[in-house]
């Protein structure tokens, strides 16, 4: 992977390509007429690119906001791109990091370099290294090989991940799974750890078709429900399961979830009451929350651990409009009951509404995400969902664990302890 092209390398200002060769040239460079009509236009195009970086900087609804409508809008402008395959290796041996994996193996321009766990005899990680035909990779192996990462370790583990790869003069870029951190002073201190590099969330359903296409709904409505249902086996993580992963169903899987929520909301969340939490063994099994916008709409959500099977919807109605998607156990929108495919199309079946990709990590996001990460590496597009969502989606959590201890009473999240996990936070007794 080579560095970035500069237009002006060799002396000179790309600027001076329309001025006259005796008031813009160094000693040795050559003249404006004697460069290529393909060097100035990837200047224009540079140039173009990093205004529109700059416009989306300056917006102030929150980067969550602007990146997705940025996703949304597109642009026919592309800045220059990185040539050759971009290396991408994993952290971690769970569920998660095999999702990953396999997404990398699906997506364009990348290869999978390998997977590291805590320790190389990781029974877990041999057994994923042996399905994905990958090596087992020391973290001192994968950070000099790999372009870009992502850590998939239980949430308690992911700071000291991201501390071992640090060093790496190679790693240019990591995704970090949801939740980031058991804390929110954790997530705070991934960023540093990694030595200002960027480091992007994992929110893969921002990236799937389906749910892109719901929240594009809801962008011309203005809804008065909102509402998430989402039930899951049971993990089953062990009786140190608090600890490493930091709570219960409002952390796993609701974690992926919330930025969904968040964004079909509109706005950043004000308050978050949980009226209803099951807590079992330290944690809450089951959930009832509702949360508050800063602009004022609401939105509610049902969660619980003990289904027979995965199933997960989110659904946004006003007084004309009703959008939802069913996420789980296969991506399908619908607005105003009716598929999003044209009807005159023979294929307007279920499978034809999936997100547009037979590929099941495609149609959740997966592929795309890993996309993405290969293009935050090579500078070309900005980390999204970025720490900040990470941060977004624990501190609802957090809240909801707060709201349970004081009788399910809305919690400002300006209130909610940023040092404390949600399974610490229902454990404690000054809360």
């Amino acid at each position: 992977m080579g560095p970035r092209r500069d237009p002006g390398a060799g002396g000179g200002s790309p600027a001076c390509a329309g001025v006259a060769p005796s008031r813009c040239r160094s000693p040795g460079f050559p003249a404006a007429d004697e460069r290529s009509r393909w060097t100035r236009r990837c200047c224009g195009q540079e140039s173009r690119y990093r205004a529109r970086r700059l416009r989306a900087r300056r917006d102030t609804n929150g980067s969550e906001f602007a990146l997705l409508e940025a996703e949304r809008i597109g642009s026919p402008i592309r800045p220059i791109r990185y040539s050759g395959v971009t290396s991408v290796g994993i952290v971690g041996a769970g569920r998660a990091a095999t999702l990953h994996a396999e997404s990398v193996r699906a997506a364009r321009g990348v290869r999978l370099a390998g997977v590291t766990a805590q320790s190389t005899a990781s029974p877990k990680a041999a057994a994923l290294a042996d399905a994905l035909d990958c090596p087992v990779l020391t973290a001192r192996e994968l950070a000099g090989t790999c372009d870009v990462a992502v850590i998939a370790t239980p949430p308690a583990a992911r700071a000291e991940a991201l501390a071992e790869l640090a060093s790496s003069r190679r790693l240019r870029a990591v995704l970090v799974e949801l939740p980031a951190a058991t804390s929110i002073d954790g997530i705070a201190a991934l960023g540093a750890a990694f030595g200002g590099r960027p480091v992007m969330a994992a929110g893969n359903l921002l990236h799937a078709p389906a749910v892109r296409q719901m929240l594009d709904a809801v962008t011309a409505m203005d809804p008065h429900h909102l509402e998430l249902r989402l039930a899951v086996p049971d993990p089953d993580r062990g009786p140190d399961a608090g600890r490493a992963f930091g709570g219960g169903v409002t952390m796993d899987p609701a974690a992926g979830f919330w930025p969904v929520l968040v964004a079909a909301m509109g706005a950043a969340v004000r308050s978050v009451a949980a009226p209803r939490l099951d807590v079992v063994g330290g944690l809450d099994r089951a959930a009832g929350v509702v949360l508050r916008a800063v602009n004022g709409r609401t939105a509610q959500a049902s969660l619980r651990w003990g289904a027979p099977v995965a199933e997960a919807a989110v659904e946004a109605a006003d007084s004309a409009h009703v959008a939802r998607v069913e996420v789980w156990p296969a991506p399908i929108v619908e607005i105003d009951g009716a598929s999003t495919g044209s009807p005159a199309d023979p294929a307007h079946t279920v499978a034809s509404r999936r997100g547009g990709s037979a590929h099941p990590l495609a149609a959740l996001g997966f592929t795309a995400q890993i996309e993405r990460l290969v293009r935050v590496g090579s500078g070309d597009a900005q980390p999204w969902p970025d720490l900040a969502v990470a941060s977004s989606a624990l501190t609802i959590a957090a809240a909801a664990s707060l709201s349970a201890k004081y009788n399910g009473i809305a919690v400002d999240v300006s209130d909610v302890p940023r040092d404390l996990s949600p399974f610490e936070i229902l454990a404690s007794t000054g809360c």
